[in-house]
């Protein structure tokens, strides 16, 4: 009976250390997976002999198919291995279960100095992995916003709500001379009253809760334009004023600039013009016959209309005197008056100097690009001198000039609008180049609205008398001299053909008046062209005889006018044999 009685007390006893195991086990479980961190401890052999409930979720995995299982099939990058051998604990490790991102403690379990298990601890961080990098990301824009605020040209003031300075930006600094240190978390009250400023345009906004300008003095020589604009939040609170500052100082130093910029451009417009009229008034028309006094009454009477002139005649007659008579006349001396010989230049280079071009729009172009002498003209005249060599590719451009008013650019694609007065002149008998296909019809009947032919001096000898006598005043003034011409020298430059015409004559009066040493200017002093012999033979001389001076004479003067005696066989429709036979008797080929 006793022996029974034992075996039951034995039996409960056990029972009882079953109930309290199972429950002390019951209880771990519950404190571990009460754990908001991941707690997984292996044997020595790396078997898996504790998971909590964080494991279980990481993993994906059941209880029963965490525990009991080898650590490295569920962990392959596991460090627990690692801690086995090296029996040293390890901290801070991150590593990713099972995309996961985890910070791991690993440390060894040792009993009785034997080496039983590891132990790690960790937290999922994949929380704290997106926050930084959200911070990372705020942290770029406030760098982003403060590179922003220094590059601005203009000063940044920002202000709260009770007006104490939060900032300020590098320009304001610079162009106040006030730091943030000293101003940084004071009342702008305070500020003011410390005669930092005058006044505050942050006050003034706080009181009127709107956008304010106002003119402020920084300690009392710095000007500033100063706009404070207040900032409100999604209930209409106003929680900061953001104040635009800009240095007044600078602005009134530019606009002195600009005063006496205007004022330089002025005096030089007065100059230009003032130069303009006496160009003008020093090439005033010299005449008395009835020829030249008909082209200057024609002049005259189209001067105030924008008609089209094509002004014909020789070389030296005074084409552009007659142009700018029309202009000063017309437009007057305040517009501009712009000449281009046609012929002066290739046809590449007259296209642009005619046009302008874009910038870029060949090599050695400017980059800015240029305007052309329409563009120049503008609301003035221009003078297309030569305008008979022209080549016809231009011809094309400068018609549609003439029909549409506008130009356009080399290398542009927008046209311009002119509004030039257009005057053609030209040596050449247009006509016959037109038949010839040289010049354009369209565009020759465009030039030819009013045409003004000037005639050669050598058809208007009356005109020399006072042309001689207004040259001579003009160089006797001009090398301070009073020389006079004798009778005979006048006669002898009357007769003369003069083939290069009115600028011919100017040139023999200067040279005459500088290469002689009389004042009184006789016929010994006048070139050797002037001492042929005369057209009209002596009385008295047989017929054969004087038709061989005249044709001496002749053909020396034609020489003369035209270099060379290919021309002159052109010009007296002979033969050019004829010609140098002629010119090797009268002995003109050696000249």
């Amino acid at each position: 009976m006793i022996g029974s009685g034992g075996d039951e007390s034995s039996a409960e006893t056990i029972s009882s250390l079953k109930r309290d195991l199972a429950m002390v086990q019951q209880q771990f479980h519950t404190i571990i997976n009460a754990s908001k961190n991941g707690i997984l401890a292996v044997d020595s052999v790396g078997t898996v002999i504790i998971a909590n409930r964080v494991v279980e979720e990481i993993l994906g995995l059941k209880h029963e198919e965490v525990v009991g299982q080898s650590i490295v099939q569920l962990i392959p990058n596991t460090l627990m291995l690692e801690i086995l051998k090296t029996r040293e604990p390890l901290l801070g490790q991150k590593i990713t279960l099972n995309q996961t991102i985890v910070m791991a403690n690993y440390a060894p379990i040792i009993s009785d100095d034997v080496l039983v298990g590891v132990i790690s601890v960790f937290q999922d961080i994949s929380i704290l992995e997106s926050t930084f990098s959200e911070l990372n990301f705020v942290r770029g824009l406030v760098q982003e916003q403060e590179a922003v605020i220094n590059s601005s040209y203009d000063g940044i003031f920002i202000t709260d709500a009770d007006g104490l300075v939060l900032r300020l930006n590098e320009a304001y600094e610079r162009m106040t001379g006030i730091k943030a240190f000293d101003v940084v978390g004071k009342s702008m009250k305070r500020l003011v009253d410390e005669k930092y400023y005058d006044q505050s345009v942050t006050l003034l906004v706080l009181e009127k809760r709107e956008r304010i300008t106002i003119n402020q003095i920084v300690k009392g020589d710095r000007r500033l334009l100063v706009t404070g604009n207040p900032v409100f939040d999604e209930m209409g609170n106003l929680v900061r004023v953001v104040t635009n500052v800009r240095d007044v100082t600078d602005l009134t130093n530019l606009q002195d600039q600009l005063i006496k910029t205007k004022k330089q451009t002025l005096k030089y417009k007065t100059e230009l013009s003032h130069l303009r009229l006496l160009q003008m008034e020093e090439n005033e028309l010299v005449y008395r016959s009835r020829l030249m006094a008909q082209a200057i009454s024609t002049a005259a009477k189209i001067a105030d209309v924008d008609s089209s002139v094509l002004i014909t005649g020789d070389s030296g007659t005074g084409k552009e005197l007659i142009a700018k008579m029309i202009h000063r006349m017309g437009k007057g001396v305040s517009l501009p008056f712009i000449k281009i010989n046609c012929a002066a230049f290739p046809e590449q280079l007259l296209e642009s100097e005619l046009f302008g071009y874009e910038g870029g729009a060949f090599t050695g172009a400017k980059k800015e690009g240029k305007p052309g002498m329409f563009e120049l003209a503008n609301n003035g005249t221009l003078l297309l001198d030569e305008i008979g060599d022209m080549p016809m590719v231009l011809q094309v451009k400068l018609l549609r000039v003439v029909q549409e008013k506008e130009v356009l650019r080399v290398g542009g694609i927008k046209p311009v609008k002119v509004n030039v007065r257009i005057i053609g002149a030209t040596h050449r008998d247009l006509l016959k180049e037109v038949e010839a296909g040289h010049f354009r019809r369209d565009l020759y009947y465009r030039l030819m609205v009013v045409p003004i032919h000037l005639m050669p001096l050598r058809e208007r000898k009356e005109d020399i008398p006072p042309l001689l006598i207004h040259f001579l005043e003009e160089f006797n003034c001009r090398y301070s001299l009073n020389k006079v011409i004798s009778t005979e020298a006048m006669d002898r430059l009357v007769d003369y053909h003069w083939p290069g015409n009115v600028r011919e004559l100017k040139n023999v009066v200067e040279r005459i008046v500088v290469t002689s040493s009389d004042n009184i200017l006789t016929a010994e002093h006048l070139p050797d062209a002037f001492h042929h012999k005369s057209l009209h033979p002596k009385r008295g001389v047989k017929l054969r005889q004087a038709v061989e001076e005249t044709e001496s004479v002749f053909l020396a003067e034609t020489f003369a006018e035209y270099k060379s005696w290919n021309k002159v066989a052109e010009v007296l429709g002979i033969d050019k044999t004829t010609v140098y036979r002629k010119a090797c008797k009268y002995g003109l080929l050696v000249r």
